[in-house]
Order: structure tokens, then C-alpha cells, then sequence
């Protein structure tokens, strides 16, 4: 498997997406190859949809207040990730922890990381929407069946540092299902599914960062996947109760 960067100067809500991957495909001398898939940091999706909020704008409600009082965040910061999130599951210094979208994350997706002075960036509404126009358009232009993958950075429970996730995916199987396959010693798989967007998402961010280095898109070439037309991105998520982690949470809970 290959990973290959593409670098792209600032990138503004003055600026054509579209234009700015050809671009940055052009400028590597990289072109697109059936099987190929495309990681597209959720940023410059939301840079270029214009979804920068400027906290003087931002009026604060009592919650958001008691929240930044807790997470030491601005209630500017606050207010937003709490309008962003579908829930509020708790509270700690530098982070409000959320729900949103069926992935559990710090701030909703708000962040304040590489946005201008006083603004913060918010997630695109609709990434498997935005993942499945971009790869319309690039099939089209370089006649030939790839996938993309717009995602962000995570943190795991008891784990130091972030790793890939997948947002919204197009083009390609996201979730492998293992099940039903014999291991080494023919033991019959009963849980084992593998997470293939998300693990290439985080092979991919290892090229894109999380400062300064400008490499928002990763060319991920003979990666193991299997191409298709249809719309899995549901497949990723699972519910709370399936949750290995979350549902021990709720039983402890239901026997209080």
C-alpha cells in the first residue's frame, strides 16, 4: 500500500474545493488510478463551504457558561460545540465530550486549530453527501473508479494521541464484516469486523498532521478494498447498547 501526500497553500472560503484537489493532484504529477482512494481532511471541506463562526457573534447561554467554567474553554467555544452536539455526555478540563452524528467526540467537531484569529471551524453537515460529489466529479475527470473519504482526528478512551476517522465515505466497503471466517487454528470469527475507512483515514493522517504542514488530501493507493456505488456510511456507526465500552456504562447505570 502507498500513501502519497498532497500538499496546497492556505486554503480560504475563497476557493473552489474542486479545484483545489486537481490542483494539488496536478502540482504531485499524481493521477488518479482505479482503486485509488482519496482522504480529504473534513477542514477544508468545511473552509471551503465557509462554516467559520466568529465568537463575537456568538451569543452564550447559561449552560455554555457553566461549561467553559469546567473545561477552562471559552463560552463563546462552548456554545457552539453544545449547538453542534446531538448530546452532552460530560465535561473535563479541555474538552466537552459529545455525541454527535453516532461518533462520540470532543466538542461536537468544533475546533479552534487552524482557524483564523477569533473564528472557530464546525464539521460539514453532510460529509457522505460532500465525499460522494467529489468523487463524482473526479471519476468523471479521470475516468476511472476511486473512493474518497473525508475525516477527522480522534482521541480513544485510556489512549494517548489521535488517530483517523471517517466522516462520511463514498466509493468503497468501509466495514469489512470477518464473521463466519476460520483464524490460523480454524476457530469460526464472531465479532471481528475491521474498521477499513477509519484505519485508513488514520494511515493517511500520519501524512496530513495536525499543525502546520498543509497536506489536507492522501492519495492511499492498492490499499485491500472492495470498490462499490453503494451508500454504507450507516454500516460505521453502531448503537450505544452495541457498544462494548458504552453499554457497560448503561448497565451500571440501569442497576443504580
Amino acid at each position: 500500500m502507498e500513501l502519497i501526500p498532497l500538499s496546497t497553500p492556505l486554503i480560504t472560503a475563497d476557493h473552489d474545493l474542486f479545484e483545489v484537489i486537481v490542483t494539488a493532484l496536478n502540482n504531485a504529477k499524481v493521477e488518479l488510478q482505479d482503486g485509488d482512494i482519496l482522504t480529504i481532511a473534513s477542514k477544508v471541506v468545511s473552509v471551503t463551504q465557509g462554516l467559520l463562526i466568529k465568537k463575537q457573534d456568538v451569543i452564550v447561554s447559561d449552560e455554555a457558561k457553566k461549561y467553559a467554567e469546567i473545561t477552562k474553554l471559552s463560552p463563546e467555544f462552548m456554545e457552539i460545540a453544545i449547538r453542534e452536539s446531538d448530546a452532552v455526555l460530560g465535561a473535563c478540563q479541555g474538552a466537552l465530550l459529545t455525541q454527535r452524528d453516532g461518533h462520540f467526540m470532543p466538542n461536537a467537531g468544533a475546533d479552534q486549530s487552524n482557524a483564523p484569529q477569533g473564528s472557530l471551524i464546525i464539521l460539514p453537515a453532510n460529509p457522505t453527501k460532500n465525499a460522494q460529489e467529489i468523487r463524482q466529479f473526479l471519476q468523471k475527470k479521470y475516468k476511472c473508479r476511486i473512493g474518497v473519504i473525508i475525516g477527522d482526528s480522534r482521541v480513544q478512551p485510556l489512549r494517548r494521541g489521535t488517530s483517523g476517522l471517517a466522516l462520511g465515505v463514498a466509493g468503497f466497503v468501509p466495514v469489512i464484516d470477518d464473521r463466519g471466517r476460520k483464524d490460523l487454528f480454524g476457530r469460526e470469527m464472531r465479532m471481528t469486523r475491521r474498521a477499513i475507512a477509519d484505519n485508513l483515514m488514520s494511515a493517511a493522517e500520519i501524512l496530513s498532521g495536525e499543525v502546520d504542514e498543509k497536506v489536507p488530501f492522501v492519495v492511499v493507493r492498492n490499499a485491500p478494498i472492495i470498490l462499490t456505488d453503494e451508500d454504507l456510511t450507516e454500516t460505521m456507526s453502531i448503537s450505544p447498547e452495541e457498544c462494548m465500552y458504552f453499554s457497560t456504562f448503561l448497565s451500571k447505570k440501569s442497576d443504580e
